[in-house]
């Protein structure tokens, strides 16, 4: 006979037993639950993403001209082969494509419904989600600035590094064999070190004429006292076209240079102590007012070299210039700017500096930085979109440029070669894409 504590020991193995196999159903189906909800929201992502590339393609094809039936046959077509190329165990409905009247937004809705695995066993088979997307091509006219630091430290492997990276920013926003037409795309650019140089452009923005002659009131004899005995004058003629910030009133404003609003001309100046004169100077690249023409971007990317300081708020008032409307009148005719409320237009700036904005000639108007800030505050008012590069810069470089940029997602700090490339591509990228609405 066995005794009473092994029959409750046999009695305790048994509920235990009977506990464990009535609580393995309800443990299945919460495991299950984890498992495939995990795969519905997989599943979801990859939908989301496929219908948000739909639609932009779809407003591409609205911008070529296509019709209506046309474009919700492609935007299906290119669902079905994306989504065929995937192994998720999955079914969708077909997009419903619609267009809102009298405007140019295409919203797409799919719904797809998730196989299950132990969710089964409570009764769904499936589990149902809907996503949605949409966009608005819009932007159908692009004006974008690229503002280049060629400051001394640069140097060639820096340099290099940014015209490999520039080539490509051009490529992406200029393609060479488009599969559409993507709308008319304009760049100009605009380099700064320690002023800029306006180049042709010199006289028109400055009032003056590129060779003038400056003239001091010198010492030309002395008594042995050391005072002077005869005065005269000593005069020094220079072809400069450098021009330094804007002054006065219209300091930070983008108004059309005019009585008031010059931008101030580079100065050669007398030292009596050393009987020489200085000629304030800069890095001789002149800006490329827009175009669309690839080959005079990439003329002017290779003309790119290193020298001088970093008045980087030199740089963003010119990147600025190429884009304001008011200065129309000193570009040529295929370079004027877009109006700021132009429809279906965007305009965008791409400031790049490896330093920290350390030159500035007008005193009371702030150091470089001051001046820089208060610049991209007007130019961001506007609408323009801001894109900064800081490569290899310290905290104060990269601080400004943080401050200028449209918001976080528009400022960027590569460390490499290659990290820059990445950069100005995301970028390039980033303007020639529309804008997913939601």
């Amino acid at each position: 006979m066995l005794n009473k504590r092994t029959t409750w020991i046999e009695s305790r193995e048994g509920n235990v037993a009977v506990i464990l196999a009535i609580a393995i159903i309800p443990i299945l189906v919460l495991v299950g639950i984890a498992i495939d909800l995990q795969n519905t929201n997989t599943s979801r992502s990859f939908m989301q993403y496929t219908i948000d590339n739909a639609v932009i393609a779809g407003s591409r094809e609205m911008q070529a001209g296509k019709s209506q039936a046309e474009i919700e046959t492609y935007i299906n077509s290119f669902v079905d082969g994306v989504v065929k190329d995937k192994s998720y165990s999955m079914s969708c409905k077909p997009p419903v494509v619609t267009f809102t009247k009298g405007t140019q937004d295409i919203d797409v809705t799919v719904k797809c419904a998730q196989k299950t695995t132990l969710t089964e066993l409570i009764g769904y088979q499936y589990l149902d989600f809907t996503v949605t997307s949409g966009s608005t091509y819009g932007i159908g006219s692009v004006d974008v600035a690229f503002v280049f630091d060629v400051s001394g430290s640069m140097g060639t492997s820096k340099m290099n590094a940014l015209k490999a990276a520039a080539y490509d920013a051009v490529d992406v926003l200029l393609p060479k064999n488009p599969d559409a037409d993507l709308g008319e795309v304009r760049l100009g650019m605009a380099a700064y070190s320690t002023m800029a140089d306006a180049g042709t452009y010199f006289e028109a923005v400055t009032n003056q004429k590129p060779k003038r002659t400056y003239t001091e009131t010198v010492c030309t004899k002395y008594r042995k006292n050391g005072s002077c005995k005869t005065w005269g004058t000593e005069s020094k003629t220079v072809n400069n076209t450098c021009v330094r910030e804007r002054t006065g009133s219209e300091a930070f404003t983008d108004v059309d240079p005019g009585p008031g609003a010059w931008v101030e001309a580079a100065d050669a100046t007398y030292n009596s102590k050393k009987d020489s004169w200085t000629v304030q100077s800069c890095n001789p690249q002149p800006p490329l007012p827009l175009t669309d023409n690839r080959d005079d971007l990439y003329d002017y990317i290779d003309g790119l070299y290193a020298s001088g300081y970093t008045a980087g708020h030199i740089g963003v008032a010119w990147g600025w210039y190429l884009l304001a409307p008011d200065w129309a009148s000193i570009w040529p005719t295929d370079s004027k700017p877009l109006a700021y409320d132009e429809p279906d237009s965007a305009k965008a700036m791409i400031v790049m500096t490896d330093g920290e904005f350390n030159t500035e000639y007008t005193s009371g108007q702030g150091d470089s930085f001051a001046q820089a800030k208060k610049l991209c505050d007007n130019i961001k008012a506007e609408g323009v979109r801001i894109y900064t590069v800081a490569f290899q810069a310290p905290k104060a470089g990269q601080d400004v440029l943080n401050y200028c940029a449209t918001s976080a997602d528009y400022a960027f700090t590569p460390d490499s070669a290659d990290e820059l490339k990445d950069a100005y591509t995301k970028i390039a990228q980033s303007i020639s894409d529309l804008r997913i609405r939601y």
